[in-house]
C-alpha cells in the first residue's frame, strides 16, 4: 500500500501558514514583554540600564528627563565623582625631585585613568630607589586598583636625569558610597642596587 503524499500547493499553504503563526507569536510578543515588565517593574535592560528614556541629544530622554547614570551594586556609577589628589615625598638625602603631570582629577568609578609622574634626579651621582604607594583613606585601599605603576619595581637615574613613569589605576564599581575623596600618595626610599629585597619587588606591593 502506497503513502500519499501532499501535493506541492498543500505542502506550500502549510509552511505559509507556520511562517504566519509565528510572525504573530513574535510581534505580540513584545506588548506582553512590557506589560509584564511594568506589572513587575522591572525596566527589562537589566541594573546597567538608563533610566529617564532612549538616549538622545544632550543626554535628554524622549520626555525631556535627564538620562540617569549606570548603576553597580552599590549605587550609581556614571553619577559619581570621585576626587583623587596625587602627592609625593622624597626620602632623606635623596637627591630626586619628582611629581605628578596634574595635582588632582575627578573619576567616575570603574574608568581607568592615566597620568605620569616626572622624576629628576638633581646630583652628579646615579640614584637607586623604591617608590612606595599610600591611599588615604585606608577604606578605600582595597578599592584602589593599580593596574600599571613604577612602584612595582626599582628605579634607577642617571646623573641630572629627567624621565616620566606612568600611573595607570582604576576605581572599582565597589567603591564606598562614603568617600568623595582620596590621596595617592608616593613615598621615595633610597636603595642599595647590590642588596637585594626581602621580597619579589612586585610582591611587596
Amino acid at each position: 500500500m502506497k503513502l500519499m503524499r501532499p501535493s506541492n500547493a498543500v505542502l506550500g499553504i502549510g509552511i505559509a501558514g507556520l511562517v504566519l503563526v509565528m510572525f504573530t507569536f513574535a510581534y505580540a510578543n513584545v506588548p506582553l514583554f512590557q506589560l509584564f515588565c511594568a506589572r513587575f517593574g522591572l525596566s527589562g535592560s537589566g541594573k546597567a540600564a538608563f533610566r529617564g528614556g532612549s538616549l538622545g541629544a544632550g543626554g535628554a530622554g524622549p520626555r525631556g528627563g535627564m538620562v540617569g547614570p549606570m548603576s553597580s551594586s552599590t549605587g550609581d556609577i556614571l553619577g559619581r565623582e570621585i576626587r583623587v589628589k596625587f602627592m609625593g615625598v622624597s626620602g632623606s638625602g635623596l637627591p630626586v625631585r619628582f611629581g605628578p603631570s596634574t595635582p588632582a582629577l575627578s573619576i567616575h568609578p570603574g574608568k581607568p585613568v592615566r597620568l605620569s609622574y616626572t622624576f629628576t634626579n638633581m646630583s652628579d651621582d646615579s640614584v637607586f630607589f623604591r617608590a612606595v604607594h599610600s591611599i588615604v583613606p585606608i577604606e578605600a585601599a582595597k578599592e584602589f586598583q593599580l593596574i600599571q605603576c613604577f612602584c612595582f619595581e626599582d628605579q634607577a637615574l642617571a646623573p641630572r636625569e629627567t624621565r616620566d613613569l606612568p600611573v595607570y589605576f582604576a576605581l572599582s564599581p565597589r567603591f564606598p558610597q562614603g568617600v568623595d575623596e582620596i590621596i595617592l600618595n608616593y613615598s621615595l626610599f633610597p636603595r642599595d642596587p647590590k642588596r637585594g629585597l626581602p621580597v619579589p619587588a612586585t610582591a611587596a606591593n
